[in-house]
């Protein structure tokens, strides 16, 4: 038994009193700095509940403007930033918000490539000027890693150097696997799309005073059933904390 396995036994007598004899469908719109922790737990919880987890992952910016528009997934899991202006709307219901912990946006590297410095804002400078590639998620589209790496880049005096060297993908979930393909040198995303992909290296979070640290949370966007509490249970229980834990979440 593994161990997300015995801390859903430890939770299973919660679900049960939230969850319901009918199995159901929970819809979960997800950001992709929470995607495989939340994949982690499905499978023990669908098994657990019957019911089946329908989950939507891309960036903030585009999850939030789908809720805006009007789709109505029962969770939503987002920055609190993002969460605190769709309640501000009544996108959300402002009570159900609930921080689930915190990530920072990092760099990942070539396993097969020695490990690059950036402990300092100096250290960063040359790291990036070496890259042959880099690779980030879409401001455009409400990347969060996105949208500060490209501020840093400013910042650092490096947006135009490094222009021709940038490549912008969709969704920074897939920023990781890219690196591990060997399509580009260096990958910026938040560090909970990085640390679970063992075919990469986490160079480590970008450093002051260019870090930054992004809280997200959980929060009910159409009507609460049954199925989507126990989901909610499982999530905010030992088992989401202990899978957000392993892909480098802090509370």
């Amino acid at each position: 038994m593994t161990k997300l396995s015995r801390l859903f036994v430890s939770t299973l007598i919660v679900v049960a009193a939230t969850s319901s004899a009918r199995a159901d469908d929970v819809r979960v719109y997800a950001a992709g700095a929470v995607q495989k922790a939340i994949e982690a737990i499905v499978p023990a919880f669908e098994v657990a509940t019957g019911h089946k987890i329908v989950a939507t992952f891309d960036t903030v910016g585009a999850l939030a403007t789908r809720v805006r528009n009007g789709d109505k997934p029962h969770l939503v899991l987002l920055s609190a930033q993002a969460l605190e202006a769709l309640s501000k709307t009544q996108h959300v219901a402002a009570p159900s918000i609930t921080a689930v912990g915190r990530t920072g946006v990092g760099l990942a590297g070539s396993l097969t490539a020695p490990a690059a410095d950036i402990s300092t804002p100096e250290a960063l400078k040359a790291t990036l000027r070496a890259a042959p590639s880099i690779v980030h998620a879409d401001p455009a589209r409400g990347a969060t890693a996105g949208t500060h790496f490209a501020k840093v880049l400013a910042e650092l005096g490096l947006a135009d150097d490094l222009r021709s060297r940038i490549t912008v993908v969709p969704f920074g979930g897939t920023v990781a696997g890219d690196v591990a393909a060997g399509k580009f040198a260096i990958g910026v995303s938040q560090a909970s799309e990085i640390v679970p992909n063992p075919n990469v290296r986490f160079l480590g979070f970008l450093p002051e005073p260019h870090a930054l640290w992004t809280v997200y949370a959980v929060a009910s966007v159409d009507a609460e059933t049954p199925a989507s509490q126990a989901f909610r249970v499982v999530l905010l229980g030992d088992p989401g904390k202990a899978a957000l834990a392993k892909i480098g979440f802090q509370r």
